[in-house]
């Protein structure tokens, strides 16, 4: 099992308060949100917690290795390994990236013992190397089982890249209840608006890596300490309201961060997870403010286009904090020399001693400050194309701008048109992904989108193909383009279905809470309700208009059950906020509903529906609990 930390109450590290929103940080503008390196913040303490050189020396060494990448950067042997991570210990003994030569080695080891949970002696291959391939063992929940996270830059995939990933899974596919609650082949869109698909078995694993990998997908360096999924604009190259399409940015830097998928030890022994995105709408669909590196579209002086940088923004159990201004442009075409330039000072001396949870650049940057970081990463951008680094230009995403919808039927910037659908629980089927493929192909220009709220996009509809495509995306039994409010605005993470880090199951809890707010209230104002499971906070729940962590506790009887935390007041976009806690440890089973009943009215103006006694369909279990709680 991978080394997690125990996580006790995650709510202790944010102060309790009271119902009102927080404080955006972006209603001064885009430019002015953070921290300003011109009034002298951000300058760091200048101490280095790894070492008394401060930061003169690297922390890490290109060494010579056996497998085919040829080299890694690993760990000084001056450091004192008594201090690292266990994961960082695992690195510096072999590589993630050694076991990319391993995967059918590792497979028929799995077959002759039964599968991956019996393999004694290869732990650690299996429970924490694979994820630099993207593999990730269940052994939690579902031992055996893996989860596949796929590289699928901006969102997009080919309906051919869509239609495989849709019949691996069903391999797997049980034929058990879709009540989110039972394990089955499956996949689910993720906040990094890219697929994983879980079910699969060690046992199959080069065969379907070969399967994927022939349709030019991937999932290399994709879990661990690697980049994750480059986000961007869901509509780009389409949106009316475009600034920058997106989509060759996030291609092409993926094909140099992963060596076109072959692996890439420049990029591949980080201190921690890092997050890449490219604002291409005026929405900041892409968010930004989470961004370890966000690209703002921007002009220079002389009116030329580029990017201005923000560096460090991250979501966390004990810490949340925005991107910061690194008071650098550079134009369109070098987002890759600046972009590296930033990976490898964090590579070369960002913190990997324990606390693991305090080794994300926004740490290093408080001890190295911002200046001394933008110098090093002005020498080696300069390095790499010859020219100073300019300093941060004029952005031109706009202060405030009224959110486009994307779910539903809109008109696209060439005049065709995109059918946005809401996918529950974001949770996708192997019969609905098949559906959704024909769909792109018959009426669409194939390919399928994804966005970060986990819903799907399907792009390129003619006017006079628009009803034909309509009926056959209403055809999709859960899928909906019409879903209520409350569904629509819903965000979840994995949950305790498959992650065994999770304390409750998001997924269904999303669904069965979305649904019965959407049966009792009308909505006055947007509200998004994220679900996340443990500390981790994949389903970003400090910036939820509503956040709901979950934790665990005691009943009426003592016993410990399903909870959660909740935050209010976060927001996205030019209202980007982080949230506060606002009441800790509410019951899922029998606190929940009324607390959510409570705050959406009191807090954010829903109104209760007309009585609707009857008409409504037992759904059973759960569900019939809420109903009869509130009589409907």
């Amino acid at each position: 099992m991978l080394f997690v930390a125990a996580a006790a109450t995650v709510a202790d590290a944010f102060s309790l308060a009271p119902a009102a929103p927080a404080l955006s940080l972006r209603r001064q503008g885009v430019t002015s949100l953070s921290m300003s390196i011109a009034e002298g913040k951000k300058v760091g303490t200048g101490n280095n917690r790894m070492t008394e050189t401060g930061f003169s020396q690297p922390l890490v060494k290109k060494v010579e290795v056996s497998h085919s990448a040829g080299y890694e950067y690993l760990v000084v042997d001056e450091l004192n390994e008594k201090k690292f991570s266990p994961q960082e210990k695992i690195k510096k003994a072999k590589p993630g990236l050694a076991v990319l030569d391993e995967l059918e080695m590792l497979a028929e080891e799995a077959k002759k013992v039964g599968g991956a949970h019996n393999m004694k002696g290869f732990e650690q291959d299996v429970n924490v190397r694979l994820k630099w391939l993207g593999l990730f063992h269940r052994d939690v929940i579902a031992p055996g089982t893996f989860m596949q996270r796929f590289r699928v830059p901006n969102g997009k995939m080919t309906s051919k890249q869509w239609r495989t990933a849709a019949e691996i899974i069903q391999e797997y596919d049980q034929d058990k209840n879709r009540d989110m609650w039972d394990q089955m082949g499956c996949a689910d869109i993720t906040t990094r608006q890219n697929l994983q698909i879980r079910g699969l078995r060690l046992e199959n694993m080069p065969r379907h890596w070969k399967a994927m990998r022939d349709t030019g997908i991937f999932s290399v360096q994709s879990g661990m300490d690697n980049v994750r999924n480059l986000v961007g604009n869901p509509i780009a190259g389409v949106d009316p309201d475009e600034l920058v399409d997106t989509r060759s940015y996030c291609d092409e830097f993926t094909k140099k961060l992963t060596n076109n998928g072959n692996g890439n030890p420049e990029f591949s022994n980080l201190p921690r997870k890092f997050n890449v995105c490219f604002v291409g709408s005026k929405e900041l669909y892409e968010h930004p403010d989470i961004n370890d590196i966000a690209y703002y579209p921007a002009k220079n002086a002389a009116g030329e286009m580029g990017w201005n940088i923000e560096i460090g923004g991250l979501l966390t159990g004990t810490r949340c904090e925005f991107a910061t201004p690194m008071d650098a442009w550079v134009p369109l075409d070098k987002y890759w020399e600046v972009g590296a330039a930033i990976m490898t000072v964090f590579r070369d001396f960002g913190y990997r001693y324990n606390p693991r949870t305090k080794n994300r650049l926004m740490y290093l940057l408080d001890d190295m400050g911002v200046p001394l970081f933008r110098e090093m990463v002005a020498e080696r951008y300069k390095a790499a194309t010859g020219e100073d680094l300019p300093t941060e230009g004029s952005s031109i995403v706009p202060k405030t701008k009224e959110r486009k919808e994307l779910i539903g039927v809109h008109k696209q910037s060439d005049g065709k048109n995109w059918i946005g659908l809401h996918v529950p629980g974001s949770r996708c089927y192997a019969d609905e992904m098949l559906a959704s493929a024909d769909i792109a192909d018959k009426f669409g220009d194939g390919n399928v989108q994804m966005t970060v709220e986990g819903n799907v996009l399907l792009l390129g509809i003619p006017d006079d193909k628009l009803e034909e495509a309509k009926a056959a995306a209403t055809a999709i039994p859960r899928w909906s383009m019409t879903p209520g409010g409350f569904a629509k605005g819903t965000v979840t993470c994995t949950g305790n279905q498959f992650c065994g880090q999770s304390k409750i199951n998001t997924k269904g809890n999303s669904v069965k809470f979305s649904e019965m707010l959407d049966e009792k209230f009308d909505m006055k104002e947007p509200v998004r309700i994220h679900w996340t499971g443990c500390p981790n906070t994949c389903g970003q729940v400090q910036i939820g208009t509503i956040g709901l962590l979950g934790t665990q506790a005691k009943n009426e009887e003592g016993k410990l059950v399903e909870a959660v935390d909740i935050f209010l007041g976060g927001g996205i976009g030019q209202e980007g906020a982080v949230g506060t806690v606002y009441k800790k440890g509410v019951r899922v089973d029998d606190q929940l509903a009324d607390e959510l009943c409570t705050i959406v009215q009191e807090k954010y103006g829903a109104t209760p529906k007309a009585a609707v006694s009857s008409g409504i369909a037992s759904t059973g279990g759960f569900f019939d609990k809420i109903l009869k709680m509130f009589q409907l």
